[in-house]
């Protein structure tokens, strides 16, 4: 029995790592409109964002039914215990056996009444609708800024993962070149031909860059899981990044220079709250008005002592007209509601105006990282050149004899500084500008 539970445990366990192991075969290929794309799909403040649109556009089409006709109908029945009474004047009274009083109605009455009723006008129903649309317009704006801010946050991390990838191949071909420089220098040292230093020193160099190249690795899976994280994916999903940042070096490096802020997500949002708050304001001030409306009611009643509704004798009345509502006093309190709403206002401006100031810095400042970016990524590009160019002359000096292990290693740090040097300045550039998309409030 034991042996047959062992042998069933194994057979479990072979069969989840075989399932692991096809997931993680199941590779995903990205490139930046791919993970845009399934970020947006996956985001669920998005889809929290579109739910709250339906639920304004239903709260909206509430407000409207509040102009349409309402129709409403009761019943009624009564079971008049004591009847009502009316109370006669002495000479009636004489005239009925001196009876000061008189029993009216049945025991039994039944009451069906049809009521209807229409705004004619009314100032408050027209403000509350336009505040309605003013809720809708704040809810889209709400769910473009959740798409353009998850759009910056993927653009910054997969610009992430392709600085580490490219960090990580150029300290791969360093660290091949170190051991390729390992292994001629051994093969001349066993030959006699360069000193036990030179073996030692190349050996040192290959260690040096060990952990520089460990570490890009670690770099590389660390900004792949920062990127799953935000596009949604599972941790064990496999992905693979299909684009390069020299893909985007061919690219000319133009942005948008305008500083039109007519887009930006937090003024518009800012913009949508003042013109609810004015809206209000209109409402506050609807109360001193007016209103005016229509009205009907069908009224179909009987009254009887017995239970014998077949012989009941039903009879109908009906009645319309207008109803017209003044207010003159309410304690002052529309007056303070106005002034604390009026302040309101005053308020949101200053807020708006200052927050358009340091909108302003802000592309200030994302320019300028783009500028001094663009400039070292020319500095470094002609550094590059440079270091290559020193690193093939000190290879062949190192390879004739007329140079040494430590020139070929200064050299080969150098090359590799420059090209990281160069990837960092071009990494720099992309997350200004994509700071820049959207401070402009670019989707």
């Amino acid at each position: 029995m034991r042996n047959k539970i062992f042998r069933l445990l194994t057979l479990e366990l072979c069969m989840i790592s075989f399932g692991a192991m096809a997931q993680n075969t199941d590779t995903i290929s990205l490139d930046l409109a791919t993970a845009l794309k399934i970020a947006h799909d996956n985001n669920p403040t998005i889809k929290i964002a579109d739910i709250e649109i339906q639920r304004i556009d239903y709260s909206k089409k509430e407000a409207i039914g509040n102009l349409l006709p309402q129709l409403s109908a009761s019943g009624q029945y009564t079971d008049n215990i004591k009847k009502s009474v009316m109370f006669m004047p002495e000479s009636f009274s004489a005239m009925m056996g001196g009876a000061k009083y008189m029993e009216i109605g049945y025991k039994n009455s039944y009451t069906g009444t049809l009521s209807a009723a229409l705004p004619l006008v009314n100032f408050s129903l027209w403000e509350t609708l336009k505040n309605k649309q003013a809720d809708i317009d704040l809810v889209l704006e709400k769910s473009r800024a959740s798409k353009i801010d998850m759009t910056n946050q993927v653009k910054d991390a997969y610009y992430a993962c392709l600085l580490a990838k490219a960090s990580l191949d150029v300290l791969t071909k360093s660290i091949n070149n170190a051991k390729e420089t390992l292994k001629s220098t051994e093969n001349s040292y066993k030959n006699g031909a360069v000193s036990e230093y030179d073996y030692i020193r190349a050996q040192v160099q290959v260690n040096n860059l060990n952990p520089s190249f460990i570490s890009a690795k670690n770099g590389l899976q660390l900004a792949i899981l920062q990127l799953k994280m935000l596009l949604s994916l599972p941790a064990e999903q496999g992905v693979k990044i299909t684009e390069t940042l020299e893909d985007y070096s061919k690219e000319p490096l133009t942005y948008d220079t305008s500083r039109d802020l007519s887009t930006n997500s937090d003024l518009r949002q800012l913009d949508i709250n003042i013109q609810k708050t004015e809206n209000s304001l209109k409402l506050i001030k609807t109360q001193h008005l007016p209103s005016l409306s229509a009205f009907g009611q069908y009224v179909y009643q009987t009254q009887a002592e017995d239970f014998k509704i077949a012989d009941y004798n039903w009879v109908g009345s009906a009645a319309i007209g207008l109803s017209l509502s003044i207010p003159i006093y309410k304690g002052n309190t529309i007056i303070n509601q106005q002034k604390q709403t009026e302040l309101a206002i005053k308020e949101m401006r200053l807020q708006r105006d200052y927050t358009s100031d340091g909108l302003k810095l802000q592309i200030q400042s994302a320019i300028n990282s783009m500028e001094a970016a663009k400039e070292q990524l020319l500095a470094n590009k002609d550094a590059i050149a440079q270091a290559e160019r020193g690193y093939s002359i000190a290879k062949v000096r190192y390879q004739t004899g007329t140079g040494t292990i430590l020139e070929l290693n200064d050299s080969e740090l150098s090359l590799t500084q420059s090209k990281l040097n160069y990837q960092q300045s071009f990494y720099n550039y992309l997350t200004a500008k994509t700071n820049l998309d959207k401070i402009l409030g670019k989707e």
